[in-house]
């Protein structure tokens, strides 16, 4: 059975209750890795203007506090992982959501236009929808 690392302990506290819940529970079942959750307005910023956000501080979820937006990424693979890994990783997080009650959306199925005649996915992007 998986446990978190110490930093993605760390991580889980700066996030909301409820996704804690769900986290803890998905963590049981498959192993993965707690990129972000509380962005503060220097980190927003460099994520936006490094296109790895589409939002300025403080519009994006993971700019409230605690967070209501999280990045996971399967672990060993992390950002290299498989897009099967991802599903796999997306279908323990939405059971785990589903047992708590709390609604989410994840940034797997969207399709955002590169501009380059393809699309992309934010594959590790989960957050709770208010």
């Amino acid at each position: 059975m998986a446990t978190f690392g110490t930093t993605s302990k760390r991580r889980l506290e700066e996030l909301d209750e409820e996704l804690q819940l769900v986290l803890n529970e998905a963590i049981l079942h498959f192993d993965f890795s707690v990129i972000w959750t509380h962005r503060g307005m220097e980190d927003q910023n460099t994520a936006f203007k490094d296109g790895k956000s589409q939002k300025r501080w403080p519009t994006s979820k993971h700019n409230a506090l605690p967070s209501i937006a999280f990045d996971i990424v399967p672990y060993p693979g992390g950002y290299d992982a498989t897009n099967d890994e991802f599903y796999e990783m997306a279908t323990y997080v939405y059971a785990a959501a589903s047992k708590y009650g709390v609604p989410i959306r994840w940034g797997g199925h969207w399709k955002n236009y590169t501009g380059r005649g393809e699309y992309d996915r934010d594959w590790a992007h989960f957050e709770k929808m208010t």
